[in-house]
């Protein structure tokens, strides 16, 4: 990562809800980042956030923000039923953009976003903080090198148990894209493409809520020569998150309880167990931030890290999976 600052970046948030109240609270961490400004379309917690943070301009619309001409990029974080939505608005003002998971409901919806960035040569990369973790990275640089063998087998999971839930918020709600795949079910799905690529074949199973949306998911990955992976993810199942990765001379265990707290073990048949941890300090979302500051002080029109084309490859397999398992968005496929 290139460590010379060029510029301080003010930053523009829409949708002050939970996740960009996490977001926000590592982004005052850099000291390169400043938050400038807050959309909501509710004018009250627009100004509860700003109060919150600090920021001195609030609006009640997305409008006034994307157009705020000392806004430098914008982190979207409204459900992702409406990113596609937002995310061309900004862009179309020609500000870069973060734009939090599921980066939209479908391809079709991502592609379009995509073509949006290039064809004003704006800055786009999806918010998807787990690449940019050094656990994620360290554990890649040991399959690569073989440190274990070959990978035989992954098993990824994340689930919880909040019920009961009110239906009509985003998780249990089809207007918004609920449902576990796009929630959580995308984590182990991007495990899986980042450390072996995309499948060969694909078979999957949900259970469904009584609002329609799938509540929990079941998929198996099919790679050739024997190599397999399994994903589950729920709504009603407090499994918590992980991934498991079986190679030929031991089992790499990735964990973490948040996105500041992760670690990595590693079992070898008759060794102990070795654990790798990482400061609070080192680990976040503040390192996506950081990351999409890195590449816009280098007229980068997207992350390495975070390509344009793992978007796609993420959004296409996750499409896939709802295919396989009769998951839909109505008017939306």
């Amino acid at each position: 990562m290139n460590i010379n600052i060029l510029k301080t970046y003010n930053w523009g948030i829409l949708a002050p809800g939970n996740i960009a109240r996490k977001f926000s609270t590592e982004l005052q961490q850099l000291h390169n980042a400043r938050i400038c400004a807050v959309g909501s379309r509710n004018a009250e917690r627009s100004k509860e956030f700003a109060d919150q943070f600090g920021v001195k301009r609030y609006y009640d619309n997305y409008e006034g923000l994307a157009s705020d001409p000392d806004v430098d990029i914008i982190y979207i974080a409204s459900p992702h039923s409406f990113h596609a939505e937002h995310a061309l608005l900004c862009l179309s003002h020609n500000k870069p953009i973060l734009c939090e998971k599921a980066l939209a409901l479908n391809q079709s919806e991502v592609e379009k976003m995509i073509d949006c960035a290039h064809l004003n040569n704006v800055f786009f990369m999806e918010a998807f903080f787990v690449p940019h973790q050094p656990s994620y990275q360290r554990a890649r640089q040991m399959i690569a090198s073989a440190e274990l063998g070959k990978v035989k087998y992954i098993h990824g999971w994340f689930g919880f148990n909040k019920s009961p839930y009110n239906n009509s918020l985003r998780l249990m709600n089809p207007a918004l894209g609920g449902g576990a795949l796009l929630d959580i079910g995308l984590y182990p799905v991007f495990d899986m493409l980042y450390f072996l690529g995309e499948p060969e074949k694909i078979t999957a199973q949900a259970e469904f809520a009584e609002t329609g949306v799938d509540q929990s998911i079941s998929v198996r990955f099919d790679y050739g020569n024997g190599v397999t992976a399994s994903i589950f993810a729920s709504f009603v199942a407090a499994c918590g998150v992980g991934t498991d990765i079986y190679c030929e001379q031991g089992i790499l265990r990735l964990r973490r309880t948040s996105a500041t707290d992760q670690w990595i073990e590693i079992v070898r048949p008759g060794d102990k167990t070795t654990s790798i941890s990482w400061e609070n300090s080192a680990c976040g979302l503040k390192l996506e931030a950081a990351e999409a500051m890195v590449c816009m002080d280098d007229n980068l029109l997207q992350s390495s890290i975070m390509p344009h084309s793992m978007s796609l490859s993420l959004i296409k397999t996750l499409d896939k999976i709802r295919a396989e398992a009769g998951i839909v968005y109505h008017g939306r496929d």
